[in-house]
């Protein structure tokens, strides 16, 4: 089976998942929230630290979607739908309890396994070390340019989705990502210079 037909599938699951959960199926829910706790969990940790607190406002998130269930709208973006519901429950709750955070800078931690951002940056032998060089990179980038590119190589996410999610509109998303990449591309070049001038100079001692 092609990536492309493992994602059509694990859309249509959660489609399928979305609308029996709407219905009233208690098991539905579960199963999405079995299905999406890490996604939601790595996410939230951009918004706190505190892993009791980001616990209970994943679980208070889907007891409300619950209680609200009828009056929710069809999607064919269940992962974007959930992000956002809970990107908005964190901020809320935060604000109500005095301890709202701006995203962490740590976007891209070992918890993060998926390699799409560096697979399209980075092809040779020293896939690790480069990995890593990105990750420190990235770190330097705003918090909004932090986590668009969290949202579209880490989560997968499209345009129009990483737009739902974040309460811009789709060209500024398209902007957005566009300067983001710019800019890593422009500080990758320098620090990689910098690298081999330094090795040069060690060499030369």
């Amino acid at each position: 089976m092609s990536s492309t037909d493992s994602i059509l599938q694990a859309t249509d699951i959660n489609i399928h998942l979305w609308k029996r959960f709407k219905a009233g199926d208690s098991d539905a829910l579960g199963q999405l929230a079995q299905v999406h706790y890490r996604a939601l969990y790595n996410y939230a940790t951009r918004f706190s630290s505190d892993p009791d607190f980001i616990r209970d406002s994943i679980q208070d998130m889907y007891l409300e979607l619950w209680e609200r269930r009828k009056n929710l709208s069809e999607t064919h973006f269940v992962k974007s739908y959930l992000l956002k519901a809970l990107r908005h429950k964190l901020i809320k709750e935060s604000i109500r309890l005095k301890r709202f955070q701006e995203p962490q800078s740590d976007f891209f931690g070992d918890d993060d396994t998926d390699p799409s951002i560096e697979a399209h940056i980075i092809e040779d032998e020293n896939l690790r070390y480069q990995n890593g060089r990105l990750k420190q990179i990235i770190t330097l980038l705003s918090k909004r340019q932090q986590e668009i590119i969290y949202l579209r190589f880490y989560q997968n996410l499209d345009n129009e989705n990483i737009a739902n999610i974040m309460g811009l509109g789709r060209q500024s998303v398209s902007n957005l990502l566009s300067r983001t990449l710019k800019d890593i591309k422009e500080i990758w070049v320098p620090v990689e210079f910098v690298l081999v001038l330094s090795l040069a100079f060690f060499c030369e001692m």
